[in-house]
């Protein structure tokens, strides 16, 4: 405790902080510490990236996404503002620090980010 008190000391020193205790939620992790060690969670985070982008009532799945899915630059129609399609991929992305069966999900989507079309939206349907 006397190695970090001196360094929030120094800290303070160089920029004004403040100490709000414990960690509890910080960039959308959530923090619980018990004896058996540091959990962190993201559900706060995955429930508002569902309700935002209207899947919140979808159902649960085994798996993120059909491994036997053949995804293609040239099917389906290019989306009119892409940027909704990179942002929920990046949020995914995200979503992969707490959650690693996404990534694979989100790796391939992740391949249409400069040229998304409506079928990569609906992959998770």
């Amino acid at each position: 405790m006397t190695a970090i008190n001196l360094v929030k000391q120094q800290l303070h020193a160089a920029f004004t902080i403040k100490d709000l205790g414990p960690l509890k939620y910080f960039l959308g992790l959530e923090l619980a510490c018990s004896k058996a060690g540091i959990f962190l969670s993201q559900r706060k985070f995955a429930l508002e990236l569902l309700e935002d982008s209207g899947y919140l009532a979808c159902k649960p799945t085994s798996t993120p996404m059909d491994p036997h899915l053949k995804l293609s630059k040239d099917t389906g129609k290019p989306l009119a503002n892409p940027l909704v399609y990179q942002q929920l991929v990046g949020k995914l992305q995200y979503l992969t620090t707490t959650i690693p069966n996404l990534s694979f999900a989100t790796q391939q989507l992740n391949q249409f980010m400069s040229k998304p079309r409506d079928i990569n939206l609906q992959v998770g349907h």
